[in-house]
């Protein structure tokens, strides 16, 4: 960040915050007390509805702490001055987010203790195993790359150095969690090995989204100014990004649509339209 100015979010509106999410912190933990005692089944979870909200939550946290990882460490790593001064909050983004996404597994098994069998019996054929692994290990890197961002901020080799490490472990932590997607066959949608370069390129969008959004609000309601330069090279990445995303989506939806998949007609037309032309064209005719 680069000047600030005196406005400050008043009284009011930070114990309005503050209470509106206790209200939602107690909310879900009277849910996640129901279904202790009342089991999966009311989460909803059928035949055609496997996974409940707590793995759509699980890799939506993913993809937004992989985001803004990369978003950091690519000033490092490509030499991006404007993007400097986003670095310490893209790491906190990218650390609050992963601890949010590994939380999510918890209440999935139901059964809260399973958790230590991944830590005392580990059996690495499961990709639970890996996913939980790298979330902890992701966690932990950006927890310490915080750290070292506030007490030797001057440090370039030793960041550029976590750079080279944090960037690869970013695509590697929605590699994994894409292959988890991918190994469902009876998912005609998620059976392909475009996943993980779909999933990273979701990640840069969503997590420059977010941090776009994130800026804009600390600039609107907190006074924080950021250079015109940086706005600019955030607008490209969302671009760039995002034409990818949608090309790897066109591949999965041209190899859908003239293969002989179960349901495949209804489907395809359903995802083009929302993904082409309301997720892609129109935010593309607004940019």
């Amino acid at each position: 960040m680069v000047d600030q100015s005196d406005s400050k979010p008043s009284p009011i509106v930070r114990s309005s915050w503050v209470w509106a999410l206790g209200v939602l912190l107690v909310a879900g933990l009277c849910a996640w007390i129901y279904e202790l005692w009342q089991g999966l089944a009311v989460t909803g979870m059928r035949d055609v509805v496997s996974w409940e909200m707590y793995i759509f939550t699980f890799a939506y946290f993913v993809g937004l702490s992989a985001g803004g990882l990369i978003v950091t460490f690519s000033a490092e790593v490509f030499h991006i001055a404007a993007l400097r001064p986003l670095s310490r909050l893209g790491v906190l983004t990218a650390m609050v987010l992963s601890a949010a996404a590994g939380l999510m597994i918890i209440p999935d098994l139901s059964k809260p203790q399973r958790i230590l069998n991944l830590m005392f019996h580990p059996n690495w054929l499961s990709p639970l195993e890996w996913d939980v692994t790298i979330i902890t290990v992701y966690f932990v890197f950006s927890a310490v790359e915080l750290c070292l961002m506030w007490r030797v901020p001057e440090r370039k080799r030793l960041f550029l150095t976590l750079g080279y490490i944090g960037l690869p472990l970013a695509v590697l932590l929605h590699s994994i969690t894409a292959i988890i997607f991918g190994l469902q066959f009876a998912r005609v949608w998620w059976n392909t090995a475009l996943m993980a370069p779909i999933f990273v390129a979701s990640a840069i969008v969503s997590g420059t989204a977010l941090i776009v959004l994130i800026v804009w609000i600390l600039q609107r309601f907190n006074g924080v100014l950021i250079p015109a330069a940086t706005w600019r090279w955030l607008a490209g990445l969302m671009i760039i990004s995002f034409a990818i995303d949608l090309f790897f989506f066109g591949l999965r939806l041209r190899h859908h649509s003239v293969g002989q998949h179960p349901g495949r007609p209804g489907g395809a037309q359903f995802t083009f339209w929302l993904e082409w032309v309301v997720g892609g064209i129109i935010p593309y005719a607004l940019t």
